[in-house]
């Protein structure tokens, strides 16, 4: 019988549960077994739900929102296997590692270090005679900034990440959306960067939000919100009062089309986001939160319709080092990857989560 690799889910939304899902199946792809993981666990709902309880309905899990490219062990089938011969690997935090899928890679090669931006751990997909092997901790990163291999199996392997995607319905629901209003653009938006205590956040205002969105959107343009925070709050008035053709992703899905997301196999808060990154996802321009992974996924299906899509972001947030004009982190250094050449003022093990990046194809 194939062999299993067993991981947890994340502790985030579906975003960072997707991430982690995503690094479980390349890792059970690459060492030909089965993937098992606590399938049955709820997704955590989000913590300022826009869905009232009573229409909530039943919480989702991984596999009521995404498909999985890759054979999977049940719970039940799972529970069978309690005593199986282990063989545990914990590389947390994972973002500190890179993956290279080739063992006998010349660590000192330059390409490898470029990719590496600083990460010194360096490991291979577990091979392993046990019958099981466990992926302990977190394996929050993105697949893109993880895995590094020859070009030719990075692409085998990305094309079989991409199969990590929502069900059609979701889908489907986002397209309809969409596709009702005609040409519009979107963003993201999250309250909390303007609001917690932050001090690279603290430098950027509502204000300063609405000016740098003045300055990549044409204004004259229907403008689609993605925020949890409602549409009536006034952190928003600065943008109307640059964008009088405004509306928000929330009132769109839940009232708009209210009977048609209720009537979806899941429609509580992470099911509302996935079907948000949907229809985000199919906007002319799109502009998002840096230090968000809703906004990552959201960039990255852009980018694999459209290869050369921009990173667009609303403001800078990060620590002073890297050149943000025009909604755009610009490249001034050099180096292989994208993540060389922007420069961002960080530890590198953060980046493997901080944003998604051009590589991702």
């Amino acid at each position: 019988m194939t062999g299993i690799l067993r991981a947890d889910l994340d502790v985030g939304l579906l975003t960072n549960v997707r991430m982690g899902a995503e690094i479980a199946t390349g890792l059970a792809v690459l060492t030909g077994r089965r993937l098992s993981m606590p399938f049955e666990q709820a997704i955590s709902p989000a913590p300022r739900s826009s869905i009232s309880e009573s229409k909530q309905g039943r919480p989702a899990t991984l596999l009521d929102l995404l498909e999985l490219p890759v054979e999977i062990v049940h719970t039940d089938e799972w529970a069978l296997h309690a005593g199986e011969r282990t063989d545990a690997v914990n590389w947390e935090p994972v973002g500190a590692a890179v993956c290279v899928l080739d063992p006998d890679a010349d660590l000192d090669n330059p390409q490898l270090l470029d990719f590496a931006n600083g990460r010194t751990r360096f490991v291979t997909p577990p091979v392993s005679d046990m019958a099981v092997v466990e992926m302990q901790g977190r394996l929050l990163s993105f697949y893109s900034y993880f895995f590094y291999g020859r070009p030719e199996a990075l692409r085998q392997l990305h094309a079989v990440l991409r199969g990590v995607r929502p069900r059609r319905p979701y889908v489907a629901l986002g397209a309809r959306i969409a596709s009702g209003l005609s040409l519009f653009n979107a963003i993201h938006l999250r309250r909390s960067d303007l609001t917690i205590g932050i001090p690279a956040y603290g430098k950027v205002t509502p204000e300063d939000l609405a000016a740098n969105l003045g300055s990549i959107l044409p204004a004259d343009e229907l403008l689609v919100i993605c925020s949890e925070v409602d549409g009536r709050d006034e952190l928003f008035d600065p943008i109307r009062q640059r964008f009088p053709q405004l509306a928000f992703a929330n009132d769109l899905i839940l009232n708009d089309h209210g009977n048609e997301f209720f009537s979806l196999p899941r429609h509580e808060d992470n099911a509302l986001g996935l079907v948000t990154q949907e229809l985000a996802s199919r906007a002319v321009g799109f502009v998002g939160t840096i230090g968000s992974t809703f906004t990552a996924i959201i960039q990255r299906n852009r980018l694999l319709r459209d290869p050369n899509q921009r990173f667009l972001f609303t403001a800078d947030f990060t620590p002073d080092g890297p050149t943000y004009h025009h909604g755009e982190f610009l490249d001034i250094a050099d180096g292989a990857y994208s993540w060389n050449r922007i420069n961002y003022a960080m530890s590198p093990d953060v980046l493997a989560w901080f944003r998604e990046w051009p590589e991702a194809t």
